[in-house]
């Protein structure tokens, strides 16, 4: 769906246009300072989950030697490997369908065709790496989580 207009009016403007617009460009001017802020707070929130995590697995070194232990972290660590790899094909598969789409650029027969090929190329590509990278970050957090949980569990 395209968030653009089909048609330019070539109409004057009217002023409760303007000051509708002015109000909604005031309110704008204030989102990158949130979004600033609310970069801020999750980073401050993921430090702060990293350094418990930090103090439990210090906590937990003298429990090496626990085999229980080991066979909990063996399959922690097993689980997240099986993850990784599980991305690891989704963007193998991913980037396969980007080749593909990449090899019909030259059956375009217009430049408009052209140019809406490269577009939907361009658009797979962002949509791919978003997804890539929202899933690592994913994975990241459900580890924070899920280690500091157990960790705690063990001691």
């Amino acid at each position: 769906m395209n968030k653009f207009p089909a048609t330019v009016s070539l109409n004057p403007i009217k002023n409760e246009n303007v000051v509708a617009e002015s109000a909604a460009f005031a309110t704008s001017t204030v989102a990158p300072l949130a979004h600033a802020m609310t970069t801020q707070r999750l980073i401050q929130k993921d430090t702060s989950h990293l350094m418990n995590n930090g103090a439990l697995s210090m906590a937990l070194a003298a429990r090496l030697w626990d085999p229980s232990v080991w066979s909990e972290l063996t399959q922690l660590q097993a689980a997240i490997a099986q993850r990784l790899q599980l991305q690891n094909q989704n963007w193998r598969k991913g980037f396969a369908i980007l080749a593909e789409d990449y090899a019909q650029l030259r059956q375009a027969n217009t430049m408009s065709k052209l140019l809406e090929k490269q577009g939907n190329l361009i658009s797979q590509s962002a949509d791919l790496m978003t997804s890539q990278a929202t899933d690592f970050v994913a994975l990241l957090e459900n580890i924070d989580v899920d280690f500091g949980y157990w960790a705690s569990q063990k001691l």
